[in-house]
């Protein structure tokens, strides 16, 4: 199957995850539309991919006359008629159902019928909300952040995507140096969202609930399951723990998990309070005495070496 005849993307939204996903693309060879309403945003996006490009230059990631080139192939606009080019578009606006409807119909109205319409959604069941005239050539690409540094994209077959249509789109992400994952049907948060989801409940009870701080609770989760998940995952881990005991373990009551979503006392405060964390300045940690630029790269820098780190042979 050949891929080659996708030579340019649009991303809807600017935002924390359209920008980066452009900048994947267009570090790919790809010519990228990035489309948002707001103006401002597009400008901020441009100057964050540039600050990205920086710091994988400085972690010796890219060349510095890659850089040029990358910024060369994005192209930024406030008209979703731009799309009308696009032989792939990804959509990476808010999650509100409305809103997304609209732009997949507008989007069908303008994309020639070649071209593949991609969702970034986290839980959305884009099969069942958008109305499109090419439900095989619909799917969802959901990217994890920041998406110019993390492997894993979710590719979500729906009723009637085609097999072509998801090779496709799995092909250009290797190409890209993605891994992606093909969900054989919809679930809402698919794989890694859903273990999150549960683990979710567990730490907004324990920080609720008063038996340790936001912190204790990181430096816990960073110096176990941190280091063991990169090499055997979730479900290896039974493997070398035994899977008779892993049994016992699990049948043992005394650690009555929570079952059920409740809506978190202490996350309910900090938003009320307006600490909405890294883009606010202030969330569980203090961020208010540096610049948003600064703690991205040093986050992606530790992302990198990480990476680097783990570029191992799996087990």
């Amino acid at each position: 199957m050949k891929i080659d005849w996708i030579k340019r993307v649009s991303v809807i939204g600017a935002g924390t995850m359209g920008h980066s996903i452009a900048m994947v693309f267009a570090q790919g060879g790809y010519e990228v539309d990035l489309v948002d309403i707001d103006h401002e945003l597009l400008t901020k996006a441009l100057s964050l991919i540039h600050s990205n490009l920086k710091t994988l230059d400085k972690m010796k990631m890219i060349s510095p006359s890659s850089i040029p080139k990358t910024l060369k192939r994005i192209h930024t606009s406030t008209s979703l008629e731009v799309a009308s080019k696009a032989d792939v578009v990804i959509e990476a606006i808010p999650e509100n159902p409305k809103t997304k409807k609209e732009l997949f119909h507008s989007l069908d109205q303008i994309c020639p019928p070649r071209t593949i319409l991609a969702s970034n959604t986290s839980y959305l069941d884009i099969f069942a909300l958008v109305k499109t005239k090419r439900p095989p050539k619909v799917l969802i690409t959901h990217w994890w952040a920041p998406p110019h540094l993390i492997p894993l994209v979710d590719v979500v077959k729906g009723p009637q995507t085609s097999s072509e249509t998801v090779e496709t789109i799995r092909r250009v992400l290797v190409r890209l140096g993605k891994t992606p994952v093909v969900m054989k049907k919809f679930i809402p948060g698919y794989i890694v969202n859903r273990i999150q989801r549960a683990m979710a409940r567990e730490i907004f009870y324990l920080l609720d609930h008063g038996y340790a701080t936001a912190k204790d609770i990181d430096t816990a989760m960073k110096n176990s399951l941190g280091i063991r998940i990169p090499v055997v995952g979730v479900v290896q881990r039974y493997d070398f723990a035994g899977l008779d005991f892993a049994l016992t373990v699990l049948k043992n009551p005394s650690i009555r998990l929570v079952s059920k979503d409740t809506i978190p006392k202490t996350l309910t405060h900090l938003v009320r309070k307006g600490h909405l964390g890294v883009r606010s300045g202030k969330g569980f940690y203090d961020y208010s005495s540096r610049n948003m630029s600064d703690i991205l790269r040093e986050r992606d820098i530790k992302l990198v070496e990480t990476l680097k780190f783990f570029k191992r042979k799996k087990l």
